[in-house]
């Protein structure tokens, strides 16, 4: 949440104090209209900046000034205008932060208002200046020296609104019967009765009130406790008001107050579902990792990998349009058997002396598992002058000792660790400690040969063989999965102490999953050059077609470059001669190109080569490498991106070897180059005659040694296959939302380049924004992206719709057949039932899967003032599906969006840099 002292949550704050007082203000305001007063208030957007001389020593600056030109904007009279810059005012005192810069700029925009209006009731200015009072001791609330309430901070619940959920329903598509694995739950008694839970002496640590507080168990046989809130699902007589425990590490005596607060409705109480949820999890003798549970005594064994899958579960419990349901899913964990301390010996015999090097680049990012409790751990680095005879500091009955890592585990785990000498890894955390207001900062040892490794290495990921037996195991078909989920509902139906568990608070769930009727969208007609047109099929697919056809807008292909090793020579002979073959019937012509042959594949030879024959008329620059590095590909994509910019291609040389494959292989990639040099293959029919469609997607690095970097892609054309780029660094700390303005201001510039008029409407579909972030995109975000606008003229207003894109959820949909269970077919959307209650929503599924069970992609519309229907909205995004020109099909996610995610990772993991304006409007980096 957003905090009102300080940052976005000021200007919030500051926006909603000013609303009400201008909605109060209005009616007088509008009385006291006069000719003579027009002047004044043509110029109260300036008043601002140069308030009177008692109110005008604050600079306004960062997002004070973001909010400033807003209320300016809001303050606007008919027939004024709005400067396209806020300049602030000059000043010779020092500027005010946190809660006095927010007061002071609430005090000058009083100060205009008093001067743009001549009459001014009293009740309406009193009414104002509580205002100002109530924002300014709402931001002192949030300051440090605010007094700490003994109610927990950050509540467990929720309320639920008493106001009917959010329906919006399309009717474009044919009806099919489909279900989900979401399950209705069902409770008898709809009351919980909260209690306050008081310490006397007080006690800080949560684990220790939770061991004072369960020595009474018998009270509270069914509870939730956070540390402060109790929740039991019955009242509580007199005689447990008042208990006394014992403080287990000193026996002093601790008096335990349970005072009475109010009772709730358990619909409120989405928090108490999950936390049942888990302990349920606990009674299946389940292993819990982050959110997920694991059953290691299913475990798969793939020895000749060295590898073991887990299967598990996914749980979540939510109020959803149709009601409360549990969101259940079935999921699958791959496990190294492989320790920490074999893979260290292993590489020290391999590389030698620069073992650390290497076990850097493996270990550092990656999880492992501590095989004594079952936990997760980051891997920040490793410490060779740390060993298990290492010692460090430990608290036992009061006393400070030092204890080795040997006597540790040997004590608390009964562990004989072999190897004395090994290294040790460190995991960082960073934790808030009780009674802190700063986070503290923890460092983790473990031990290597403790430690097994999770995940799978980019060599693996490689490794079709290895993939392919691993996903024998957990790409499982929709009828395997939906026998997980009536296994799961079995396995708690029987086992009595989690029957008991659900029973203790008026609790059932449904014997079977959730049955709905979705729809599925007409298939896309689509259009290829020459003016072809070929109709949409069913699982949304144009593999053939695609080579077939002429491109929608070719690009010549007159003076290029071609490197290669000289081992590759025939495999680039090869290549030059198929391609020569193939452009032809796409509508491509190709000259000669110019050969460029490399005495080897060292990576500063080709970055040599790159940077002697790039020259301004070369169009593009293709380069042939022997084997797969991603040090090499990082150096020529970061010379052919950054320092000389040309459109560019890497091709293994291996790719080109298969005599069998490589006509197939050669034709994507002409229609690779013809999308980077500027081209298009394919469109579709688009309603709308002027908007912009963005994506928005960004890169985060897992090592966190480099910048995340946020990447934003917009079209400039009617058709929607011209697309302009701009790639964001974020720093830490760093509001992406100030970057994003800058890049929505230079694509609306280059529309106007381009067409000569600016679009009418602009739709955004922002990927990467989870549930809890959704408000704040709301209420923060969108009203700073709609500043934009005003710098391209006082009377540029397009619509806006703000659509989030969610790829990473655990909803899936399965279509009813006569063998059981199938995916559903490309275009079906569900809309109802499963849908959030409170927002504008949907599902799609968008692409044709062979293997496993397809995953829908979410859609949350955010803000709409363009009025479009939810069949419009609907359609719109499945349509924006078709046109990632890497993929003869349907993606999962609208095509701005997956260039987006392209165009950050690129960036992200091997330019490290901006990339040159040359390439801007082009797609360089597919």
């Amino acid at each position: 949440m957003a905090d009102t002292g300080k940052g976005r949550g000021r200007s919030l704050a500051l926006l909603q104090a000013l609303k009400k007082s201008q909605m109060m203000d209005s009616p007088s305001q509008s009385e006291s209209q006069s000719p003579e007063s027009t002047p004044e208030q043509s110029t109260a957007p300036s008043t601002i900046a140069s308030a009177t001389p008692s109110t005008s020593g604050v600079s306004i600056g960062g997002r004070g000034r973001a909010a400033a030109l807003m209320l300016a904007k809001m303050q606007q009279k008919p027939g004024s205008t709005t400067p396209a810059i806020f300049v602030p005012p000059s000043s010779t005192s020092a500027p005010t932060a946190g809660t006095g810069r927010g007061f002071k700029l609430l005090q000058n925009l009083q100060a205009s208002q008093k001067a743009s209006s001549q009459v001014a009731s009293s009740q309406v200015t009193s009414s104002a200046q509580s205002d100002i009072k109530d924002l300014t001791e709402k931001m002192s609330e949030t300051s440090v020296s605010a007094q700490t309430s003994s109610v927990a901070k950050n509540k467990y619940f929720r309320e639920v609104k008493d106001t009917p959920p959010v329906v919006k329903k399309g009717e474009t598509g044919v009806p099919i019967e489909v279900t989900c694995n979401y399950i209705y739950l069902n409770f008898k008694e709809n009351i919980v009765f909260e209690y306050e839970v008081k310490f006397e002496p007080d006690q800080d640590y949560k684990h220790l009130r939770f061991k004072l507080l369960n020595e009474h168990i018998e009270y509270f046989k069914e509870k939730t406790f956070d540390g402060t809130t109790l929740y039991v699902p019955h009242e509580l007589p007199d005689a447990v008001r008042n208990l006394v425990s014992t403080n287990p590490y000193d026996q002093s005596k601790v008096n335990v107050s349970i005072i009475f607060r109010r009772t709730r409705r358990l619909s409120e109480m989405i928090h108490i579902y999950n936390v049942m949820f888990k302990c349920i999890m606990k009674d299946l003798k389940l292993i819990r990792f982050g959110r997920q549970h694991y059953n290691e005594h299913a475990a798969i064994q793939i020895p000749q990998h060295k590898l073991e899958v887990w299967p598990g579960y996914v749980t979540a419990v939510d109020e959803y349009e149709g009601g409360l349901m549990l969101t259940l899913d079935s999921t699958h964990r791959v496990l190294r058997t492989q320790t920490v301390l074999s893979l260290i010996k292993e590489v020290v015999q391999t590389e030698g002396a620069n073992w650390k090097r290497k076990m850097t680049d493996i270990l550092i990012g990656a999880s492992v598992m501590t095989t004594y409790n079952k936990k997760l751990f980051r891997v920040d680095t490793i410490d060779d002058k740390m060993s298990p005879r290492s010692t460090f500091e430990k608290t036992e009955k009061g006393e400070t000792i030092q204890i080795s890592f040997i006597d540790y585990y040997k004590k608390n785990y009964g562990i004989e660790i072999m190897d004395w000498d090994q290294p040790l890894l460190i995991s960082r955390d960073t934790k808030r400690m009780p009674g802190s207001d700063t986070p503290t900062d923890f460092m983790i040892c473990l031990i290597p040969e403790l430690c097994q490794l999770t995940g799978l290495t980019d060599d693996q990921r490689s490794n079709f063989r290895l993939m392919k037996d691993v996903a024998t195991y957990t790409r499982i078909t929709p009828n395997q999965r939906h026998a997980a989920f009536k296994k799961y509902i079995e396995s708690v139906m029987k086992n009595e102490t989690a029957k008991s568990r659900l029973a203790g608070w008026g609790l059932s769930i449904a014997p079977e999953t959730v049955n709905l009727t979705a729809r599925t969208l007409p298939p896309e007609t689509l259009y290829f050059g020459d003016n072809v047109r070929v109709p949409g099929k069913p699982n949304a697919e144009w593999n053939s077609e695609v080579t077939k056809h002429s491109v929608m807008q070719a690009v010549d292909i007159m003076r290029w470059v071609l490197l290669f090793t000289q081992r590759d020579k025939q495999v680039a002979m090869d290549f030059l001669s198929t391609l020569k073959r193939n452009c032809r019937p796409m509508g491509i012509m190709v000259s000669d190109a110019e050969l460029v042959p490399l005495a080897n594949d060292r990576t500063d030879t080709y970055v040599l080569a790159l940077k002697k024959c790039i020259t301004s008329s070369v169009q593009l620059v293709v380069a042939i490498c022997s084997t797969k590095r991603d040090d090499r590909y990082a150096a020529i994509k970061k010379v052919c991106c950054a320092d000389n910019p040309v459109p560019s291609q890497v091709i293994n040389a291996r790719t080109l070897m298969n005599t069998n494959k490589i006509r197939s292989i050669t034709q994507k990639i002409l229609l690779q180059l013809n999308c980077k040099l500027g081209g298009t293959l394919w469109s579709i029919s688009i309603p709308f005659k002027s908007a912009m469609i963005v994506g928005i997607d960004s890169y985060h690095d897992p090592s966190r040694r480099n910048r995340s970097v946020c990447s934003f892609v917009a079209s400039y054309n009617q058709s929607m296959t011209l697309w302009y780029s701009k790639v964001i660094f974020q720093e830490k700390g760093q509001e992406i939302v100030d970057g994003l303005k800058c890049c929505l201001v230079d694509a609306l510039t280059h529309y106007l380049r381009s067409n000569g008029q600016l679009p009418d409407r602009i739709i955004i579909y922002r990927d990467g924004v989870g549930d809890g972030q959704l408000k704040l995109l709301q209420q923060y975000e969108i009203p700073q992206m709609k500043i934009c606008f005003t710098i391209l003229g006082s009377n540029y207003q397009p619509t806006l719709t703000y659509v989030v894109v969610q790829k990473r959820i655990n909803t899936r949909i399965f279509l009813k057949s006569r063998d059981g269970y199938d995916n559903p077919n490309p275009g079906t959307v569900v809309d109802h039932c499963i849908t959030r209650r409170d927002w504008y929503d949907f599902l799609i599924v968008s692409q044709k899967v062979t293997q496993g069970t397809v995953t829908p992609t979410h859609y949350v519309v955010v803000y709409d003032d363009s009025g479009i229907t939810p069949d419009q909205c609907q359609r719109l995004t499945y349509k924006m599906c078709h046109l990632y020109y890497n993929w003869p099909g349907t993606v999962r996610v609208p095509a701005p969006c997956q260039y987006a995610h392209k165009l950050s990772y690129l960036v992200g993991q091997c330019v490290h840099a901006q990339p040159s304006d040359v390439l801007v409007d082009k797609l360089f980096f597919l």
